[in-house]
């Protein structure tokens, strides 16, 4: 992985054959190898952890949820039920992504983030119409931010500290710190104000 500009960007080809072994820490759940779990960690049934993937002390994996290689999940987050996590993807601590969200290679999210249900992140601009060489380039979403359900963050996206995406919008412009951006294209109608920023919530 490289870092160019404060966006995480990752080339990556998992071991499709890494061996997966049923665990019985949940209902059918899978697990790869060199898996850690962190302690008082929940996960729900039918869960897969691919090899590698390292979840911190508290975190909460939903049913049915995907965890790809390497992946990184931190203390007291939450991947939600039938959430597909790519390889690589580092989650911060205290993150909630809710149900049927799918967070894409190269993505990553910083600490305190709300990802709201059936947001899709993306990392391809080409659709698949690339060689060998092309590095694939996932959102970063900045601490605090929130992102409202059913929005698509396109590749290589910023959304800045505390910014606010409103539900449904597709952001293909990077979002300035507490900014609140909506519609197709998103576009920026206000700032956050004092008040709802999370320092007033914790």
């Amino acid at each position: 992985m490289r870092a160019q500009g404060g966006r995480a960007r990752r080339r990556y080809d998992p071991d499709p054959m890494a061996g997966l072994s049923p665990s019985d820490l949940a209902p059918g759940l899978l697990l790869g190898e060199g898996v850690e779990i962190g302690e008082g960690v929940l996960i729900g049934g039918h869960a897969i952890i691919h090899s590698g993937v390292k979840i911190g002390a508290g975190a909460r994996v939903g049913d049915h949820a995907q965890i790809r290689d390497g992946a990184r999940i931190g203390a007291g987050s939450t991947v939600g039920s039938y959430v597909s996590v790519d390889p690589g993807v580092v989650i911060g601590e205290r993150v909630s992504i809710q149900t049927r969200c799918y967070i894409t290679g190269g993505t990553r999210v910083e600490d305190d983030v709300f990802v709201g249900p059936g947001v899709t992140l993306t990392n391809d601009n080409t659709m698949d119409r690339h060689g060998p060489e092309f590095e694939f380039e996932g959102p970063l979403l900045r601490r605090a931010c929130r992102v409202g359900g059913g929005s698509t963050i396109c590749p290589g996206i910023e959304v800045g500290e505390e910014a606010f995406v409103a539900a449904g919008a597709v952001v293909s412009a990077d979002v300035p710190a507490r900014a609140l951006v909506m519609g197709v294209p998103a576009r920026v109608v206000r700032e956050v104000p004092d008040s709802d920023l999370l320092q007033r919530w914790r």
